[in-house]
């Protein structure tokens, strides 16, 4: 039995924005008809309604917070539900403002029946606080019908669901108010009795589209769908009906945003290193933080402790009205594990310091250095940002180094012993800078190791110290 189960969603795009208080009542608002579309749950105990008009609104809850309604943001609120709903179900299709169907049947030896199954998608709209209306059918129209008119009822069992379709009343169908008013005229009052009305008379007196749509919920046409496909990458973005300046009232806005993407990344196998947090702003403006991890990570409180490091050298110049969170770099490979007999130096290895001390200080105060194919010691590294991946060079030095190296040598002061050495370095002539150098490891009296060369002049400097 193929088996389909509809969520309408009224409140879709109230229900995802960010309210302080429920207890605050709120309305959006058809600005161009001056009418309420959504209403909180605080509203609706006012007496509030849907379709009001805003005096009489005023007049009912002094206390009402009026917001315009955007659709833009609507629909991106359904994909963001749809998104976190296809891990439970894959093929899901969006009914466009309030709509979404999911086809259940391929899922039921899964779940080892329904009830598991919806109660997975009930947690997940809970969880992200959406009220909805629900309906099964064995057709798509049929759910839809189902979610609008069988007052939140569910049943898989097929005689109940035929029996309950039939007894539907117009008033649910999703048809133009002038076609139902010619089906009242003409004695019908129920949904089965259209439906056993034969085609070649429906289309006699009524549109094709409503021939099309009754066929639809018989299953005698299959309902055209797109199928929806999550993205491959993270966006989501929490819009705040209240301006914020204060950053402890952000960072749990905040914190549910980042909870979201790790839950993205754990139903993939997968992790990031990097996030992007945006903020707009009250101008209209948009400011982004760049957060960066050691490597790939998935762990939501990893990732908040480096969050609220980046946040610590971060003014709101502005309030903030909505606040968003973007990964582009999904990997697919799991962080670097260490091994078993490795010597741990401290709770955090030298990558994930680096990543803390680049979230407190900026990404551009944290460097580090790479090998350069230069023989002139001073030019033969050079500084990049932490993150930045290090090609090898060709060629890369076999003597010992020094740790610290003075950006230009110094004449060397004191007496020194030589350890080993010389190493000799001659270079530069094609540049007009030759050079001509004997490179020695000594130890001064106070037992550091030096890099110190002499020059054919017998002149002796020092150049860099060894740890």
């Amino acid at each position: 039995m193929t088996l389909w189960l509809y969520l309408h969603c009224p409140s879709l795009l109230l229900d995802s924005l960010y309210v302080p208080s429920p207890e605050q009542a709120v309305g959006l608002v058809n600005e161009q008809e001056g009418r309420l579309v959504q209403l909180s749950v605080a509203a609706n105990t006012h007496g509030l309604n849907t379709g009001m008009g805003l005096g009489a609104a005023a007049v009912n809850c002094h206390q009402l917070a009026v917001y315009p309604y955007c659709a833009k943001k609507e629909q991106s609120a359904l994909e963001q539900i749809a998104t976190q709903l296809y891990p439970l179900v894959a093929e899901i299709s969006l009914n466009p403002p309030k709509g979404l169907w999911l086809h259940v049947s391929p899922m039921l030896a899964l779940y080892q029946g329904f009830p598991p199954l919806w109660q997975a998608v009930t947690q997940t709209l809970v969880e992200n606080g959406i009220r909805y209306q629900a309906g099964v059918g064995q057709t798509p129209r049929a759910a839809e019908l189902m979610a609008y008119g069988h007052a939140g009822k569910i049943s898989t069992d097929p005689e109940h669901l035929q029996a309950a379709l039939q007894q539907l009343p117009l008033a649910a169908a999703p048809l133009p108010e002038t076609v139902k008013t010619q089906f009242t005229r003409l004695g019908f009052s129920q949904l089965g009795e259209l439906i056993a009305l034969p085609t070649a008379s429906l289309m006699r007196r009524f549109p094709r589209t409503v021939v099309d749509y009754l066929a639809e919920v018989s299953g005698d046409k299959p309902t055209p769908l797109n199928y929806f496909q999550p993205p491959l990458q993270f966006f989501q973005q929490q819009v705040l009906l209240f301006e914020l300046s204060e950053q402890a009232h952000l960072l749990p806005i905040i914190d549910n945003l980042v909870s979201a993407l790790c839950h993205f990344l754990e139903q993939r196998s997968a992790c990031t290193p990097a996030l992007t947090l945006g903020f707009s702003l009250r101008d209209g403006c948009e400011e982004t933080l760049p957060v960066m991890a050691a490597y790939g990570e998935k762990d939501p409180d990893r990732w908040m402790a480096l969050v609220r490091l980046r946040l610590a050298s971060w003014q709101v110049s502005q309030p903030v009205t909505a606040v968003s969170v973007a990964a582009t770099h999904i990997d697919c490979h799991q962080p670097g594990q260490v091994d078993l007999f490795s010597p741990q130096q401290g709770d955090q290895s030298r990558d994930e310091l680096v990543a803390t001390l680049a979230a407190r200080l900026g990404e551009e105060a944290v460097m580090r250095l790479a090998y350069v194919d230069h023989h002139r010691p001073e030019a033969a590294s050079q500084h990049l940002p932490h993150h930045q991946r290090v090609t090898q060079p060709t060629s890369v030095p076999t003597r010992p180094r020094p740790s610290l190296l003075l950006p230009q040598p110094t004449p060397l002061v004191g007496k020194v012993t030589l350890r080993e050495g010389p190493e000799r370095i001659v270079t530069g002539w094609w540049e007009d800078a030759p050079i001509q150098r004997d490179y020695f490891i000594a130890q001064n009296a106070q037992q550091q190791w030096l890099w110190v060369f002499r020059t054919p002049e017998q002149t002796w400097f020092l150049h860099g110290w060894f740890s």
